[in-house]
């Protein structure tokens, strides 16, 4: 890889998606670059089949723009309340048609998959070339911070006391609800009695099908699914197609930014001057023990996202987007759901562009 491109974008789950796209469309050469072979990130491959994130407590929509366009291309059916919150069930195959369509339209992209990134080069605080190519500014949307870690940004760090990754699989002939916390209760008591670790359902839009996130070892899931069929009625001809179980991460490594977000400014429904994104998701945190615990906003609250927590702090052609920006362990608990991925990704996208157009460049 050579020549030069305005902005790269590293890793392209729903962030790098809209990030991506988003500096394209303001008029820039943009360089789209990830490990894998397409498109999707979590939301593509991960088995998840919820976008949570794009609505408040009533349903109604928080961001406009990109994550509302994403949404409307995904959606098969309309946004359903999942305990306190709003979620839009998709198809994980229609959430890369998606991205491969909104990818394919834009004729400054290019695309490299397959693709690590290496030879990350410095001068001066800033990012000059990545993979021998010149770039302008780059975007991190890795997850797991990697742009800034080569770049030597400072960086923070979540631990399995709070982001503890998760098995997601599918999981087919579900003979019986569960789309409410009694029905679900029904299900986890047996297992708990067994010794065996939680589990907790989302739903999907196809017919006796729901999606499961575990918090065991990925080797204990068929030994669960087995339990299931023999001592939960309406589990007795489930199976999944899956064969091996990766796991994924539900948060990683944040960029320390110009602004650092945090949970209380979360809990407080904080709004900022420089606010390019909105949420009111709760703080969901994971333990090893597979539980979950949230904190909920007030009823009727939505926080806000400076622009600030997208910029690194130290490399100043560095943006961040999705679960790398710069947030605390609690902020990033609530932040790094996917419709708020599409919401800064955007973002970062027209920074990055507004950074070179201040430039010169």
């Amino acid at each position: 890889m050579n020549g030069r491109v305005d902005i790269a974008v590293i890793g392209s789950g729903a962030a790098g998606i809209a990030a991506a796209v988003s500096a394209a469309r303001a008029g820039r050469t943009t360089l789209l670059l990830d490990q894998r072979d397409e498109a999707g990130g979590t939301g593509g491959f991960s088995g998840l089949t919820t976008l949570c994130g794009l609505y408040d407590d009533n349903g109604n929509s928080l961001n406009d723009g990109f994550p509302r366009e994403f949404a409307e291309a995904l959606a098969e059916s309309d946004p359903i309340r999942m305990g306190r919150v709003w979620v839009l069930p998709y198809r994980p195959a229609k959430f890369r048609e998606v991205s491969r369509n909104l990818l394919a339209a834009m004729p400054k992209l290019q695309t490299r998959w397959r693709t690590s990134l290496a030879d990350v080069a410095v001068n001066d605080n800033r990012i000059i070339g990545l993979n021998g190519c010149e770039i302008g500014a780059v975007i991190d949307c890795t997850g797991t911070a990697e742009v800034a870690r080569a770049a030597g940004a400072e960086c923070l760090e979540t631990t399995e006391a709070t982001q503890a990754p998760a098995t997601i699989f599918p999981l087919h002939n579900v003979e019986r609800p569960l789309n409410t916390p009694t029905a679900v209760a029904q299900v986890l008591l047996p297992l708990a009695r067994a010794g065996l670790p939680p589990l907790s359902f989302q739903p999907g839009l196809e017919t006796n099908e729901v999606s499961v996130k575990f918090t065991g070892r990925p080797g204990e899931v068929p030994q669960v699914i087995d339990f299931l069929r023999k001592h939960v009625n309406g589990f007795e001809k489930c199976f999944t197609p899956l064969t091996e179980f990766p796991v994924a991460r539900r948060a990683g490594r944040m960029v320390i930014g110009e602004y650092l977000l945090t949970g209380d400014d979360v809990l407080a429904g904080r709004k900022f001057p420089d606010s390019i994104a909105r949420c009111s998701w709760p703080i969901e945190q994971w333990g090893p023990e597979g539980a979950p615990r949230f904190k909920y906003l007030p009823a009727g609250v939505h926080y806000e996202i400076p622009a600030r927590s997208l910029r690194a702090a130290k490399i100043r052609n560095l943006f961040m987007a999705g679960k790398t920006i710069s947030a605390d362990v609690d902020a990033i608990a609530s932040a790094r759901v996917m419709g708020c991925c599409l919401a800064t990704g955007a973002a970062a996208g027209n920074l990055a562009a507004a950074y070179l157009d201040s430039c010169g460049q």
